[in-house]
């Protein structure tokens, strides 16, 4: 048996426990992905093959008449969630061991590591034989640049966070490199700093105007918080913040 039922912002699969189902469940859930414009699927893949081999296997012991019901949700930006259910009898998950066993030879106890390592929260029901986890999926930051009235405008296409840290710093430095003095930085879509980027912006900073004393640094549309931020580490005596 499988079915699926499909809802807006939900998929939801019936199917009796049968390990080449699995596949049909992965194969339909990457056509949904695809609707919220993911096109990396493979930590989501494994996450979901876990959970399902796991509830057939270990919740309903290859019983092909035993039901498993996943349901798949998208619950805001590009955060997911996976509930999974099987009709055993649960277990006790409270000593359940999250993290991967060191003796490569172990065979059991990495199906929940692995799902641990690829989602942001896991639970259970009471029982033990519902399983919900959440999964994100993060983009990498890219930068959009152009000159306008002799500002050089960079726009990242979100968080500047460490993972980005690098290439913003190669724009930064290709950007000097060519002897530009005013750089406009637009924050429309960054929500996020953290103190990696925050050394990279204060680096550029100081080689500007160490190289030029007339430098302009500015930095437009941005949030409340980050404008705190900005004054909280007195950033903002190097950068002027435009509301």
């Amino acid at each position: 048996m499988f079915k699926i039922d499909k809802d807006p912002g939900s998929v939801t699969f019936k199917l009796s426990s049968e390990m080449s189902l699995v596949d049909s469940v992965i194969r339909e859930s990457q056509v949904y992905l695809k609707h919220y414009d993911i096109s990396e699927f493979s930590n989501f893949k494994l996450v979901l093959r876990e959970l399902l081999n796991n509830a057939i296997e270990h919740g309903n012991f290859n019983i092909r008449e035993k039901i498993v019901k996943c349901k798949i949700e998208h619950i805001g930006n590009k955060r997911f969630k996976i509930t999974v259910e099987d009709e055993g009898e649960g277990f006790k998950y409270d000593n359940l061991i999250m993290t991967l066993p060191e003796d490569p030879r172990q065979i059991r106890n990495r199906g929940f590591a692995l799902i641990n390592a690829f989602t942001d929260q896991i639970e259970f029901n009471k029982k033990g034989n519902c399983v919900t986890v959440y999964i994100s999926f993060l983009e990498e930051t890219t930068f959009y640049i152009v000159k306008e009235d002799g500002w050089q405008i960079i726009q990242p296409s979100g968080d500047l966070t460490a993972t980005a840290a690098e290439n913003f710093r190669l724009h930064l430095i290709q950007l000097l490199d060519k002897g530009h003095i005013q750089y406009r930085f637009n924050f429309k879509y960054v929500e996020d700093i953290d103190s990696v980027s925050l050394s990279v912006m204060i680096i550029f900073a100081k080689n500007l105007l160490k190289r030029d004393s007339k430098g302009k640094l500015e930095v437009i549309n941005m949030s409340k918080d980050l404008r705190n931020l900005f004054r909280m580490t007195r950033i903002d005596e190097l950068y002027r913040i435009i509301k």
